[in-house]
This record gives structure tokens, sequence and C-alpha cells, in this order.
């Protein structure tokens, strides 16, 4: 039985760990043998980082003559959990212009779009 000797393992520390295990015969007494296996232990991550912006305030701008749709910027959160439990999504939760924009996801680049609404 291998149990965890560390109560605060990290998969975004430390991924993987290397165990060389021994066994002897004889109950480890003199004239025994013994061989021995080398064992690698992966951790699997679970969701434990929240998404976070580079930075707290961005500032955008958009010309008073742009039509709907039209793109206004661009953001990023990066959350170093993997696969499903570092996908991001975005939506607008609250502000003054909440009506005047919309927001997607590019599906390549993980990005929130910000773009015109009317």
């Amino acid at each position: 039985i291998i149990r965890t000797a560390l109560p605060n393992m990290d998969r975004e520390a430390r991924q993987e760990y290397d165990v060389v295990i021994q066994a002897k015969d004889m109950g480890g007494h003199m004239g025994g043998l013994s061989g021995t296996t080398e064992v690698k232990i992966t951790l699997t991550d679970v969701n434990d980082n929240p998404p976070k912006f580079p930075q707290s305030v961005y500032s955008m701008s958009v010309s008073e003559d742009k039509v709907p749709g039209e793109e206004v910027g661009r953001l990023k959160a990066k959350d170093p959990d993997l696969e499903d439990n570092g996908l991001v999504n975005y939506r607008l939760i609250d502000g003054d212009g909440i009506s005047m924009f919309e927001l997607s996801t590019n599906s390549e680049t993980r990005e929130a779009v910000i773009k015109l609404r009317k």
C-alpha cells in the first residue's frame, strides 16, 4: 500500500513522482534475496484554481458610428487546471453598458470577444 506523506500535493506544482520499492525475503534478514521496482505516480487534476485575468482593469474604445456585431476587443483569463477543469466561460454580469455589448468565446483562442450589440 502506497500512501501520501504530503498533506497538500498540488498537480500544478508537481505532476509526477517516481518511487523505488524494494522487497526482501526471509523477513529482511541476512542471506535473504531482494528485488526492486519503480512506480511512477501521476497526480490527476481537480478544479482547485479559479480563472484569473492578467489585468484587473482593461480599457477599450469603440467609435460611435460602428454597427452592431463589430468587435470592440478581446481578453483572456488563464486557469492552470487541465481539460474541462480549465475551460473558461465568460459572461457580462454588471455595468451601465451591459445592454450595449455582447460577449462570446472564440473557440480556438479561448478568448472573450466583446462585440457591439446596438
